[in-house]
């Protein structure tokens, strides 16, 4: 399930839904059963020929199946479990109105379809538990959550490696006059904006985190120096030229501001994290919509 993403709320809903087919089919193949074994006449949700839209799944699935987070290869494939399952269902349920025996190959192919069906709701649900666990719900972003133990992993494999890799602190400067003036609405509103700017251009194998506040960490692997702050003005650049639309109508444009830290062997990743904070504030102190390399200088000032 490492392919499937998320969207931060969006996820919620999809983990509610989810959760609660689990148990709606488990539900619908009780009754299923008991038709079957005890010869009673089936419920419509088992004979109709639209049974597959009957349940709250079927019908919600149905509505959002090319939306947002369900337009992916992995509800693609749940939703036709979805539907093959009840087909099959129905099926051998009107077999047995009429009378007929169900003869064992298919009642165990019908077995194998309700397990498959079970089996990728079951994955979807776990992924999105965890997802659930690590992503702030407002951006979509990874949280502290899971920050230190990321990062603590890439700076072994980029010590194992040989390879640099670097953490920036990004702070969205004046962010406290955005609230103030429009709205903590438009603050949240400027949030998303500025995650999703910095998702957008960062490279596919950086990571991004929200520190707190309006404060976002970035980890940057296999990139030195030149290449960091390279990356890191390429998103201040792009935040500072673009337009984020509250919904009022009313247009904002917000700068950030950088700190870097390299991480290096002989630096704990906590002490990392703080430089790149002093090189944070240094960038504040200097006018801020500016990105700043952490030296020596810097920790003897603060």
């Amino acid at each position: 399930m490492s392919d499937l993403k998320t969207d931060g709320l969006g996820s919620q809903t999809v983990l509610a839904i989810v959760s609660d087919a689990i148990e709606g089919h488990e539900s619908w193949l009780q009754k299923w059963h008991h038709a079957i074994v005890c010869g009673t006449e089936p419920d419509r949700a088992i004979v109709s020929d639209q049974a597959q839209y009957l349940g709250p799944f079927g019908s919600w699935f149905a509505l959002h199946g090319n939306d947002g987070l369900l337009n992916q290869p992995v509800f693609a494939d749940l939703g036709a479990a979805h539907a093959d399952m009840h087909e099959f269902g129905r099926f051998l349920a009107l077999r047995a109105t009429e009378g007929a025996s169900i003869p064992p190959e298919d009642y165990e192919a019908f077995v194998a379809k309700v397990n498959l069906f079970n089996r990728l709701a079951r994955r979807i649900r776990d992924a999105f538990q965890q997802a659930a666990t690590e992503l702030d719900p407002l951006t979509g972003v990874h949280n502290r959550q899971t920050m230190l133990r990321d990062l603590e992993r890439e700076r072994e494999r980029a010590l194992r490696t040989k390879t640099p890799a670097c953490v920036a602190l990004a702070d969205i400067d004046h962010f406290k006059s955005v609230n103030d003036t429009y709205g903590h609405a438009a603050g949240d509103k400027v949030l998303q904006a500025v995650a999703g700017m910095f998702l957008s251009h960062l490279r596919p194998y950086d990571s991004i985190y929200r520190y707190g506040g309006e404060e976002f960490l970035l980890c940057l692997p296999n990139a030195d120096a030149l290449t960091a702050c390279k990356v890191v003005d390429r998103l201040r650049e792009a935040l500072s030229e673009a337009e984020i639309l509250l919904d009022d109508g009313a247009a904002l444009t917000v700068t950030s501001s950088f700190g870097l830290r390299m991480l290096e062997a002989d630096n704990p990743l906590k002490e990392s994290i703080e430089q790149a904070d002093q090189a944070l504030y240094a960038s504040k102190r200097g006018g801020r919509n500016r990105s700043i390399l952490w030296t020596p200088e810097l920790g003897s000032n603060a």
